[in-house]
């Protein structure tokens, strides 16, 4: 029972461990505007590509919402964190809800719903490219 129990510890562990990109064979290439795409594929990690045509800042937390619509309600919306903005700015992006505006880019990451949209959640910037058209 014991052998069991770690067994399943460790196929969990590896279950919730995100992959590095390198790691990742196939991922699925979705458009930001297909809503419904993007909702099926809860809980996978993939790639998306869209404009970002609104971001928001949150006051205290530093939270920065790119969103892929107009109606954020409604559009794929990628996540920074605050602990993760430095990674941003050592990069040499100041202003990541600037910086993306505006701007065709490409986002990997793994779709996560919450309060019933969708979203993804960058917590490195190689996690998000400009695409150049």
């Amino acid at each position: 029972m014991k052998r069991f129990s770690i067994i399943t510890a460790v196929f969990l562990a590896l279950l919730t461990t995100p992959l590095p990109l390198t790691a990742v064979g196939s991922i699925t290439s979705i458009s930001a505007n297909n809503f419904i795409r993007i909702i099926s594929h809860a809980s996978q990690y993939v790639r998306v590509e869209g404009e970002i045509r609104d971001s928001q800042v949150t006051g205290n937390s530093k939270v920065i919402f790119l969103n892929f619509g107009k109606n954020f309600n409604t559009s794929l919306s990628a996540i920074i964190y605050n602990p993760d903005i430095s990674a941003f700015i050592d990069a040499g992006i100041d202003e990541p809800d600037s910086y993306f505006k505006n701007k065709k880019v490409v986002v990997e990451g793994i779709v996560r719903i919450c309060n019933g949209k969708p979203e993804i959640i960058i917590n490195s910037p190689n996690q998000i490219k400009i695409i150049e058209d």
